[in-house]
């Protein structure tokens, strides 16, 4: 079977919903985000700190082509995934995208009740210095996630569980 692929911004619940995915498929969930900490051994904002953007672009790269390949998988990317158009040939090969969008308010409320920092983002916990850097960077990548994606999955008003049966639903009559 093709892999499940999720793409998006910052705040879409790639990973929530990933995970739950995986779950009901009983298939593996990937994270791009994850195989990149774990290879530095260091958060992702420690990476970006440390080692700057282009670096976590570059690890990410070499992770995504690594994984492309296989089968039967759940993979949650980062929300820069897109920037780099080999990674969409690459994740495209072998699996089925699907961008899970919403409004800038969505996406900024599920980045205030995350625990984890986002480095594009920032730690500010002010509604409206989120909302702004989430708009920004949305605007920033809105075509690079509207030509990669193979479905666009809304968030907005929605489940995790809700959102992952809508995939689960489109992938097994794909």
């Amino acid at each position: 079977m093709k892999n499940i692929v999720l793409i998006g911004p910052s705040g879409a619940g790639k990973t929530s919903i990933g995970k739950y995915i995986s779950n009901i498929l009983k298939i593996e969930h990937i994270d791009t985000d994850d195989l990149v900490k774990k290879q530095f051994n260091m958060s992702i904002e420690k990476i970006f700190y440390n080692y700057g953007e282009d670096c976590f672009r570059m690890e990410e790269a070499n992770i995504v082509k690594k994984i492309a390949d296989r089968d039967n998988l759940v993979i949650s990317t980062g929300g820069g995934v897109v920037i780099n158009k080999d990674n969409i040939r690459y994740l495209r090969k072998n699996g089925i995208l699907f961008l899970l969008t919403g409004n800038i308010d969505t996406l900024t409320q599920n980045l205030m009740s995350s625990r984890e920092q986002r480095p594009l983002i920032g730690c500010n916990n002010i509604y409206g210095n989120i909302h702004d850097k989430i708009k920004n960077i949305f605007l920033q990548r809105k075509d690079l996630y509207i030509n990669s994606a193979d479905y666009f999955i809304n968030i907005d008003n929605r489940t995790i569980e809700e959102i992952g049966e809508e995939i689960i639903w489109i992938y097994e009559k794909y």
